[in-house]
C-alpha cells in the first residue's frame, strides 16, 4: 500500500507571483522533493543542451490546427438542454 506522507503544491498566479504550500517546514525534505520534481519534468520534457538551454521546445503550429474536444468528456450542448 502506498500512503502519501508529504505534499508540496507550487502555484503560478496571473500576476506572475508564485506561492508554495505543503510540507515546507522541513527544509531538506522540501528541497529534495522540489529537486526530484525538477528532474522528473526534465526527463519528461527532455534535458537541456547547449543548443537548447531551456530544454525541448513546445511545438507551435504555423497555422490553425483543427482541434475538436472529446464530446464524452466535454459535452458541447448547454447543460439545460441535456
Amino acid at each position: 500500500m502506498n500512503n502519501v506522507v508529504a505534499t508540496i503544491t507550487l502555484k503560478l498566479h496571473d500576476n506572475g507571483a508564485m506561492s508554495i504550500e505543503g510540507n515546507v517546514g522541513d527544509v531538506k525534505l522540501a528541497i529534495g522533493m522540489i529537486d526530484a520534481a525538477r528532474e522528473a519534468v526534465s526527463h519528461r520534457l527532455g534535458r537541456p543542451s547547449i543548443l537548447e538551454p531551456h530544454g525541448a521546445g513546445l511545438p507551435i503550429p504555423s497555422c490553425d490546427a483543427p482541434v475538436s474536444p472529446n464530446e464524452a468528456v466535454y459535452p458541447l450542448i448547454a447543460k439545460g438542454d441535456m
